[in-house]
């Protein structure tokens, strides 16, 4: 309770009437709906609509190089660590607080599911764990823990201005009996904060309402790249054929005689003669590629005679720097380096690709770091129901959760580092 009797305490924070913070942001409606379309009130219809923006390709593919750096495995199989700080323990008590948590670690299966989380974590911009308990075993610790839907469970908070969590709210659906895929009625379940391992972006919309994912950085460069994309595709359907334009002497008839032999014409050049095997004689069909692909101009007297000339088709419909502008300010906004769209090429300076994957290496560790602050809070609740919180005398300084840095550069840029020292 730490969080909430500093609260209570300070000046800024503590309000004997109310906890709904003062200077909150108004939204702003008029903006452009079609790039930043306002976010859905209803937090599953939300997370549908970041399902749908992960679905796109390139954005999947940004959020897979994000995941892959996140869950880094050592000599030793572990992807996390336990460090002690300022404490004075024996060989043995290390050793038994660390066996603990090599126990309660194990239970999230890392190994196996932590890109999964961490996607969820990009994605829904909330992850949630229940800490299974039995009422008969608690001296036993933390039993397992089960990864719960984020669309069925809110946070509740007591200081929504510092973001305490005091609880959630689980919606727990009752299945009809007789309709196994109807949600009959839901039941609301309140949760003690202890009770669940609770891992947000933190990021929050403009009036602190509710939690959006890191994913939201891209919903305009998203759609942008997907517009352009239909665009060319558009573009090139249309422009790709060559048309013929046809300038017919019409000599010095009159404008309905002239008219007349232009459209005999164009209704020759439209069909074509083909065998009617019922009929037993030749006769014309129409052929609509030839409308699509023709223009008919009248020409008067003292012209230069019939003609007819070729326009050619779209003469840039090789040119793609448009849409790899929009693919690399997509990257740019999920924080991934542009160099890892093509890694073959050669025209871009090492120095300036190291830069960019040290960035991005400092990115993954932010968002390693929030998970590591929520599994050391579930690890506490863990210790202390064991016991070995007041035995020990530990308090929350004292042990700290990292996970392994990502590899490829951050530890070269080390190594580089010490050499230069």
């Amino acid at each position: 309770r730490r969080s909430e009797a500093l609260t209570k305490a300070s000046v800024s924070s503590s309000n004997p009437y109310n906890n709904i913070p003062v200077g909150d942001f108004g939204k702003d409606t008029s903006f452009a709906d079609i790039m930043y379309a306002s976010l859905d009130e209803n937090k599953p219809g939300r997370i549908r609509d970041y399902h749908t923006m992960a679905a796109y390709s390139e954005v999947a593919d940004a959020l897979d190089e994000i995941c892959d750096e996140a869950i880094n495995i050592d000599d030793v199989g572990h992807a996390t660590k336990l460090l002690f700080d300022n404490i004075d323990l024996t060989v043995d008590e290390r050793s038994e607080i660390e066996d603990e948590f090599n126990k309660y670690i194990d239970f999230f299966e890392l190994k196996q599911r932590g890109w999964q989380y961490f996607r969820q974590l990009l994605v829904e911009g909330e992850v949630f764990f229940e800490q299974v308990l039995h009422e008969d075993y608690t001296k036993e610790g933390v039993l397992g823990l089960i990864n719960i839907p984020a669309e069925i469970v809110d946070p509740v908070y007591n200081n929504i201005q510092n973001m305490i969590v005091k609880g959630y709210i689980y919606k727990k659906p009752i299945f009809s009996p007789t309709q196994p895929d109807k949600v009959e009625k839901t039941e609301m379940i309140p949760m003690e904060q202890n009770q669940l391992v609770y891992v947000n972006s933190g990021v929050y919309n403009d009036t602190k309402d509710y939690v959006i994912p890191f994913l939201e950085n891209a919903r305009r460069p998203y759609r942008q790249l997907s517009l352009i994309e239909d665009a060319i595709v558009i573009y090139r359907l249309v422009r790709a054929p060559e048309r013929l334009v046809f300038n017919v002497d019409v000599g010095n008839m009159a404008p309905p005689k002239a008219e007349a032999y232009l459209r005999k014409l164009i209704q020759n050049y439209w069909s074509k003669k083909t065998f009617d095997s019922d009929q037993s004689n030749v006769a014309n069909k129409f052929n609509p590629q030839s409308m699509l692909d023709a223009f008919w101009f009248a020409k008067r007297q003292g012209s230069e005679g019939t003609s007819v000339t070729q326009l050619p088709g779209g003469a840039n419909l090789g040119e793609l720097a448009d849409l790899m502008y929009f693919i690399k300010k997509l990257y740019r906004a999920l924080k991934v380096p542009t160099t890892r769209i093509d890694p073959e090429d050669r025209t871009v300076d090492p120095a300036s690709i190291l830069r960019e994957e040290l960035k991005f290496a400092k990115f993954v560790i932010r968002q390693q770091q929030k998970f590591a602050a929520a599994i050391k809070k579930g690890f506490t609740t863990h210790l202390k129901l064991r016991g070995l919180w007041e035995e020990y005398n530990l308090v929350e300084t004292n042990l700290d959760i990292v996970f392994n840095v990502p590899s490829n550069y951050f530890e070269m840029r080390q190594s580089q580092k010490l050499e230069l020292k």
